[in-house]
């Protein structure tokens, strides 16, 4: 029986891959993604995102980590395009997440731990919610997330307890910086001080030719789905603070990166070494989705038209891996991987890279006619 099911689902991955990238504008491909994942929502239950879409298994349940973060990339979509039915999904989804913490303030994976970057994650969601939607509530569950963040901190900065294996992580930055965030719209000095320490310890994970230490999931080269992770922290914690080093950093991982994208792997692949060798040759569609969206920020802040060619360029191939298809749980998303059997998310559709397609889109100038 699974083998049938395995043979359906290799039929409706090759249907969806064939009929792929067949969008005419960047606000078709918009839509299509934000309609992916209302999808995702209601085969949830209507509260959180579904975490994926796997052609094997189906929807898998609501995800309280890429909930957090999908919520301000909606809400911007939906106010863009005066979208009601995007904004009411942000509703729902906030809602949703107050309902789901936890009494101590943590949000927990899908086998139910409490986990420090889900936390971290919810939190991005919950301080743009107390920015933008004060009306809804959130200010509360903000205060208990980033509290307990604080209280499970390492004297160093890092994250062990509650982290994903027990053991650091480097692209915890995105913790980090939301921590900064939360210190800003409450005051709390404490909060401050938690972000830094924790950007800081990112800071000295850094080898000498620009890569980080701790970047992976467990003990194998990191998917580049980390690896910009740690790039966005870094660059959140420089939104915040000014602090020159935090983009220094950054910098001296991105440029290396698109060193490697320019003369010799046209557009960046799933996992290297801590060498920039080549570790896993397929594409983490999601990774690059993020990579795009931080070159054309990079482009920003730089004032460069290579950062600006390096976004377009990984844009325009992640457009083209965008599912154009009849079937609904397909229409619209991404797969993880390319190929679709890839290591990363194999035979998945995670919510993440489709927000992370619409983070970069929204970046690009006129996404939105």
């Amino acid at each position: 029986m699974r083998s049938l099911r395995v043979l359906a689902a290799a039929y409706q991955a090759y249907q969806a891959y064939r009929d792929r990238g067949r969008f005419a504008s960047d606000e078709a491909r918009l839509r299509a993604a934000a309609m992916w994942l209302i999808a995702a929502q209601c085969a949830a239950g209507g509260g959180g995102y579904a975490h994926s879409f796997h052609l094997v298994h189906g929807w898998r349940p609501p995800y309280a980590e890429t909930t957090g973060y999908i919520v301000p990339t909606l809400h911007h979509l939906g106010q863009m395009l005066g979208d009601k039915e995007l904004l009411s999904s942000v509703t729902t989804a906030a809602r949703w997440l107050i309902e789901v913490q936890e009494p101590d303030g943590s949000f927990r994976d899908l086998a139910g731990r409490a986990q420090v970057f889900d936390t971290g994650q919810v939190l991005i969601g919950l301080n743009y919610l107390a920015e933008h939607t004060p009306e809804l509530g959130g200010d509360a569950a903000l205060r208990r997330a980033a509290a307990w963040l604080v209280s499970v901190q390492e004297a160093d900065g890092s994250f062990i307890a509650h982290a994903y294996n027990r053991r650091p992580h480097a692209y915890y930055a995105r913790v980090g910086a939301a921590l900064l965030v939360a210190a800003r719209i409450t005051g709390d000095v404490a909060l401050r001080d938690a972000g830094l320490k924790n950007l800081r310890w990112t800071l000295t994970q850094q080898q000498p030719n620009g890569f980080f230490r701790h970047l992976s999931f467990a003990d194998e080269p990191p998917f580049l789905h980390t690896m910009v992770y740690v790039l966005e922290g870094l660059l959140d914690g420089h939104a915040e603070t000014g602090d020159a080093t935090f983009l220094a950093s950054a910098l001296g991982f991105a440029t290396r990166l698109r060193e490697v994208s320019d003369t010799r792997d046209r557009v960046l692949r799933s996992q290297y070494r801590e060498d920039f060798g080549v570790a896993n040759h397929q594409k983490c569609v999601t990774g690059l989705a993020q990579w795009a969206g931080v070159a054309f920020r990079l482009a920003r802040l730089q004032d460069d038209a290579g950062w600006q060619r390096e976004g377009t360029k990984t844009l325009e191939f992640v457009a083209r891996e965008q599912l154009s298809c009849t079937a609904k749980p397909l229409h619209g998303g991404l797969f993880g991987s390319v190929p679709p059997h890839g290591r990363y998310m194999r035979f998945a559709i995670p919510n993440w890279g489709v927000k992370f397609f619409i983070d970069a889109l929204l970046q690009r100038p006129r996404a939105v006619s």
